[in-house]
Formats: structure tokens, C-alpha cells, sequence
């Protein structure tokens, strides 16, 4: 049997724990699954146990007895369960931390725990099962045929960003008639008369909702929203019955919340509403001129501004293009040197990116997760491929490489590189513009191995 070593965490006045402490047994699983069945000494199991009685007798308060006086066979009388169970916690967190670094395994995730077997005076054992970092091979990673995605940029995409900066500089207009398309409305929503003292969910998502203002006796209590039509900040129901409004009318609405709805309680149901249309604004637009591409920028006309929308266009779609070259390079790298790519990787990465509020239905959630897998489990496969290349070294970025991206970037910025160097270094971002230099190269090495047409 392996034994594993000590991390130098166990408290000095227990002494730290010898070699013949744990015996360590590694099974490998299915893919990068590893188990460790480990088995603690009894002489470390005494020790923590003792150690941990004499914690809790610090902070219990027992009748007769003063703070941290309390007798080991009164505490043991008092708190033997809750003594053991502090132990096995304490035992098994330390001797899986000190087993898998004795093993030099990488663990991907929390363990799964299981089979403890303790009895007071014996050794403690119990089963660890975790996935582990994959050790790559890259035996091939170059000859490959690979197309380059285009990056131009056509004229439709130049006026959709014009258009954009044109609805930004937008000024909102009162409107005396029914609310149309793309108007902001501010309206007065609650139960109908005969519905008043209800709680129904709110039937708008608008972000200047206030809480329900006091009315007179017998009307319904409402609250106020603001938002623009046709955004999906209300339901279509709400929505409909507000475009046969004109500022100042109110009424009652039969208004159906959608099978989709977040709160379950309310999906497909039927509520009759009061809803006041207090103002309706619409959106005025500037003139695509001159004066325009001054007001936004330095921009002499409205030409420089075409311009430097374009150059903007063009930059970002050949870094696109870039992206995703570097992605099918990786991928057929992945696909020349198949691995698997462990199920806790793709778990913490769904964890991060999927974000479900709390009422969310878990099927839904299992749903998405599911159409989501596929493509992040090749999103960490391409990423394990990048750093097993970068753990090679032979791309790392040199003093010379560094400087001279500090000092372009100074020019960029106009900043002296001296001062860019002491900011970077502040904010613990030069090793970040190290491992940015060292991708670049690896790109470059990994582009000049095979055809890109």
C-alpha cells in the first residue's frame, strides 16, 4: 500500500502525523475516475479524538464547572456522538487532502465520500471517489486542412450600427394618442374592483415598479410601471389591453399570463386587471448627418463617422475570424488525439454559465443543461488542449517579448511603458499579458504545421 504525506496542516500540538498514519489504496475508474480507499491509524484516530474533545469542551457551559474544566469522562458521558462526529469530519477532510497530494492526483471537484468505518479505539477508513485533471498525450497537432471564415464586413452591417447610435441619441416625446410599437408607457396596473384584495404575480417586468399606492375606500390598489412596448417587459395580455388606451383612460381587462409564465401558481391563469394608462412617450430620432456625427464623437461628418464604424467592424470581425480558426484548429487537434474530458469539468462549468433563478422548474433547468453539455464539454476540451501546449514551455513569453507589448501598448494608450509596466505590475496583470503572448505564439506554431486556406 501507498502512504501518503502530511500537507503541514495538522495542528502543532498534536504533532504531525508519520508516515505509517494512513495507508492509501488508488483504483482507477471508468475514464478519469480515481478511488482512494484510505485507512487511518489508530493512534491518529486517538489523537484527533482527543484534540477535538478538548476543543468543545473550550466552548461548552456545563453547571458546576468552569469554562474548558470540564472532565473527559463528563464530556464523553455529555457529548460522546458529538465528539465522534467532529472526529470523523476532522479525520476524513485531513487524510483525503493529505492522501491525494502523497498521490499526486488533481482532483476535479468535491469527492464523493463514502463507506466510513469507525469504531472508537480502531482505525477509521472510508472511500473517496473523484474525477482527476486529464493527463494529455498530443501525439499529433499539426497537417491538417483547415478553412479560414471570412471577415468581411458588408454595408448592412455598417448602417445596423449607424442605426444603433441613432436610437441611442434618441429624446422621448409626449404622445397624445393610443400607445404604438417601440412606446414608452407609464401605466397604473392592479386587481380589477371585484378583484381588489388579490395578490396576483405582477403582470409587468419593468425596472421602475414601486410598491402599491393607498387609494380610496373601494378602489383597487395599484402599482406603477414604466416600460417601452413590444420588449417583452410585459405580458402580451397586458400589453394588448394598454394599446386601446389613450393617456388618461383606465379600465378592466380579462388578461391571460402565459403557460410560461415564472410563477407556476399563475401560468395559464386568467386575472381581471385594473390598468390606467397615465402617459405614452415616443421616440424621436436625430437626423443620420453631420451634426449627428459630431454630437457622438470626433467626428468632422458624418462620413468620418461611416468610417470609423466600418474600421471598428472590420477589427472585430477579423478577431472573430481569428477566434474561430483557433477554434477548429483545436478541435482537430482534439479529434486527432481523442480524449475524454471528465463529467465534474463540464458540471462546474454548466454551474457558471447556466444561472437559474430560484422558482425555476428543474426540468427546465435539466433541459438546458443538457442542450448546453455538448458544447461545453468541447469548450473545456479545446481549453485542456491549450494549457497542456503552454505546460511545454517552449512558448513562454520572454522579457524582451514583454516590454515590447508593454511599449506598444503605451503608444497605444499614450502612456510611458515605464509607468504602463508599474500599473500592470499593481494590478497583478502582467503574468495575464505573459500568458497572452505565449497563446499568440502557440497559435502561430500550431497555424504553421498545417494548410489554412
Amino acid at each position: 500500500m501507498a502512504t501518503a504525506e502530511t500537507d503541514g496542516r495538522i495542528p502543532e500540538e498534536t504533532g504531525a502525523p508519520r508516515a505509517s498514519d494512513l495507508e492509501v489504496r488508488v483504483e482507477e475508474g471508468e475514464g478519469w475516475e480515481r478511488h482512494l480507499t484510505i485507512t487511518v491509524s489508530p493512534r491518529r484516530v486517538a489523537r484527533t479524538r482527543s484534540r477535538e474533545r478538548e476543543q468543545l469542551a473550550s466552548s461548552v457551559r456545563l453547571k458546576g464547572f468552569r469554562p474548558g474544566k470540564v472532565p473527559d469522562e463528563v464530556m464523553e458521558q455529555r457529548f460522546g456522538p458529538a465528539i465522534d462526529d467532529r472526529t470523523i469530519r476532522r479525520l476524513v477532510e485531513d487524510a483525503y487532502r493529505e492522501a491525494v497530494r502523497g498521490e499526486d492526483l488533481h482532483p476535479v471537484g468535491e469527492p464523493e465520500i463514502d463507506s466510513v468505518d469507525y469504531r472508537e479505539g480502531e482505525s477509521l477508513s472510508f472511500r473517496a471517489t473523484f474525477e482527476v485533471v486529464p493527463e494529455i498525450a498530443l501525439e499529433r497537432t499539426g497537417g491538417f486542412r483547415i478553412e479560414r471564415p471570412e471577415a468581411g464586413v458588408g454595408e448592412e452591417e455598417v448602417e445596423e450600427l449607424l442605426g444603433r447610435i441613432r436610437d441611442e441619441q434618441a429624446v422621448w416625446e409626449p404622445a397624445a394618442r393610443p400607445p404604438e410599437e417601440g412606446d414608452m408607457v407609464s401605466v397604473r396596473i392592479g386587481p380589477a374592483h371585484e378583484a381588489r384584495g388579490a395578490d396576483p404575480a405582477d403582470p409587468a417586468d419593468a425596472g421602475e415598479a414601486v410598491e402599491p399606492e393607498g387609494t380610496e375606500a373601494g378602489e383597487p390598489k395599484l402599482r406603477s410601471y414604466r416600460f417601452a412596448l413590444g420588449e417583452g417587459q410585459a405580458i402580451p395580455g397586458v400589453e394588448e389591453a394598454i394599446r386601446t388606451l389613450s393617456p388618461g383612460e383606465s379600465g378592466d381587462f380579462e388578461v391571460t399570463f402565459p403557460d410560461d409564465f415564472d410563477d407556476e401558481e399563475m401560468a395559464g391563469a386568467s386575472r381581471r386587471l385594473h390598468i390606467e394608462l397615465v402617459d405614452v412617450k415616443r421616440k424621436s430620432l436625430p437626423a443620420l448627418d453631420d451634426e449627428l456625427a459630431r454630437s457622438v464623437g470626433d467626428f468632422e461628418s458624418l462620413a468620418a463617422l461611416r468610417d470609423a464604424v466600418r474600421d471598428d467592424l472590420e477589427r472585430n470581425a477579423e478577431q472573430e475570424a481569428e477566434d474561430t480558426l483557433r477554434q477548429r484548429i483545436l478541435d482537430s487537434i482534439a479529434e486527432a488525439n481523442p480524449f475524454e474530458v471528465p463529467k465534474a469539468m463540464v458540471e462546474s462549468y454548466l454551474d457558471r454559465v447556466i444561472e437559474a433563478p430560484e422558482n425555476a422548474d428543474p426540468e427546465r433547468v435539466r433541459e438546458a443543461r443538457r442542450q448546453v453539455y455538448p458544447s461545453a464539454e468541447r469548450q473545456i476540451r479545446r481549453q485542456l488542449i491549450l494549457d497542456r501546449l503552454l505546460e511545454e514551455g517552449e512558448y513562454d513569453a520572454t522579457e524582451e517579448e514583454l516590454e515590447a507589448r508593454i511599449a506598444e501598448l503605451g503608444e497605444r494608450r499614450g502612456v510611458d511603458p515605464r509607468d504602463l509596466r508599474r500599473q500592470l505590475d499593481r494590478r497583478s496583470q502582467t503574468e495575464r499579458l505573459r500568458r497572452q503572448i505565449a497563446v499568440e505564439k502557440v497559435f502561430e506554431a500550431l497555424e504553421s504545421r498545417s494548410e489554412i486556406r
